[in-house]
């Protein structure tokens, strides 16, 4: 079992190492890209995760300004989305889809629930047997099986959401231009005073988002320490469960080595 749970670590690691070399490859990621409305009336362009400019039709300001701040939005994420490497780490592993995880593993805890039952049905009988000839000292417990895919489930469920996500707002000195961005590059709200000219907007926005997504960014590096990534987590539920199996082995043993004839 332990030479199993090995194999299967080795192989993860394999697969980390080889996505990561594969997104890495020159020319993967580019370092300039400039995103362009359908109609070519904006036009923001990103280097390296940060905004390096934005252009803007000046007619757009006579329609609603809510619908240009979320089409711009949409345009300044896209853009840095392209320019942005992902964040790494040695815990990180390819992407999955944990929505068909979720339901192979509602198949192996049914498969184990039973599996589990027929083992207990089995030693209730043999122990029965036995215990008509000889005295058995001792119980033995069950793994939590249950428990063991609760917890699993748990991990499942928190992998789908941002750990540690920290967000920014910044305005402009004279609180004309607004921007708020999060720890993982996503600019997720944009403002300004609804009688702002083109280039105060352009300007203003370029300097307030990218101010915005350092603060959020030096927000995460100076925190306390990082949660556990959802593989640490995983690995950690898989050491708790060959624990619990190994104390079972262990129990059957003890109880069978204290066997008395009668």
């Amino acid at each position: 079992m332990d030479e199993r749970i090995s194999q299967a670590r080795r192989r993860l690691a394999e697969l980390r190492t080889n996505s990561v070399a594969t997104e890495s490859r020159a020319g993967q990621i580019p370092a300039r890209a400039t995103i362009s409305s359908e109609d070519d009336r904006v036009r923001v362009t990103a280097v390296e995760g940060r905004l390096s400019g934005i252009e803007l039709d000046a007619r757009l300001l006579r329609q609603s300004q809510a619908e240009l701040e979320s089409q711009l939005t949409q345009l300044i994420n896209t853009a840095l989305a392209k320019t942005r490497p992902q964040p790494r780490s040695a815990e990180d592993a390819p992407s999955v889809d944990l929505d068909t995880l979720r339901t192979a593993l509602d198949t192996v805890l049914d498969q184990a629930r039973i599996g589990m039952q027929q083992v207990t049905a089995a030693l209730a009988d043999a122990s029965t047997q036995i215990n008509q000839r000889a005295v058995m000292r001792g119980s033995i417990a069950p793994p939590d099986i249950e428990g063991l895919f609760a917890q699993t489930r748990a991990v499942l469920d928190s992998a789908s959401r941002t750990a540690g996500e920290v967000a920014a707002e910044v305005w402009t000195m004279d609180n004309r231009i607004y921007a708020k961005a999060t720890s993982t590059g996503q600019v997720t709200r944009i403002w300004w005073e609804p009688d702002a000219g083109t280039a105060e907007i352009t300007d203003g926005l370029t300097q307030a988002v990218n101010t915005a997504l350092a603060d959020a960014a030096n927000s995460v590096d100076q925190g306390g320490p990082r949660p556990a990534s959802p593989i640490e987590s995983l690995e950690a539920v898989q050491d708790a469960s060959v624990a619990q199996l190994r104390n079972y082995v262990s129990s059957l043993q003890a109880l069978m080595s204290n066997v008395q004839p009668k």
